[in-house]
C-alpha cells in the first residue's frame, strides 16, 4: 500500500485514471463516444467498422492504466516513473494520429507537449521523490 499521498504523485495518478476512462465509458456510452472524447472527428467515430479496432487498441491502453494503479497502490513508485517515461512514445504516436486525422493545432500539439511533461516527470523520478531516485541510480 502506498505510504502517503504527495503532490508529486499527481502525474502518476492522472495517468492511471485517464488511461482507465475507456474501461468505464465504453460499456456505458459506446465506442463512438470514447473515440470522440479522444478527439477524433465524426468522420472516423461514426463508422462502425472503426469501433472494434479502437477497442483493441484501447484495451492495451487500459492495461497500462491498471498497471499504474497496481504499482502506485503498492508503493512501487520507481515502476510508476518507468511507466510515465513510456508516455513519450504514446504522445508521439498520438501526435501523428491527430496531425494526419484529427485537429492539427489543438489536439496534436497538446498531446506531444503534455506527453513530454509526463515523460520528464517519470525520467526525473518525480513519483518516487528525489532522494529515492538518487539511491536507485547509484551503483
Amino acid at each position: 500500500m502506498s505510504k502517503r499521498f504527495s503532490i508529486r504523485h499527481i502525474p502518476a495518478l492522472y495517468f492511471a485514471f485517464a488511461n482507465c476512462v475507456g474501461l468505464v465509458l465504453a460499456p456505458l456510452r459506446g465506442s463512438r463516444a470514447v473515440i470522440e472524447l479522444y478527439g477524433l472527428p465524426p468522420s472516423i467515430s461514426s463508422v462502425p467498422e472503426t469501433w472494434p479496432v479502437w477497442q483493441a487498441g484501447q484495451g492495451r491502453t487500459i492495461l497500462l492504466g491498471l498497471m499504474m494503479h497496481y504499482f502506485y497502490w503498492r508503493g512501487q513508485y520507481a515502476e510508476c516513473d518507468a511507466l510515465l517515461m513510456g508516455v513519450a512514445f504514446l504522445g508521439i504516436n498520438d501526435f501523428f494520429v491527430f496531425f494526419y486525422q484529427g485537429e492539427k493545432l489543438l489536439w496534436a500539439w497538446t498531446r506531444i507537449l503534455f506527453s513530454v511533461a509526463f515523460a520528464s516527470a517519470g525520467y526525473f523520478g518525480l513519483t518516487q521523490g528525489r532522494g529515492r531516485a538518487q539511491k536507485a541510480k547509484a551503483p
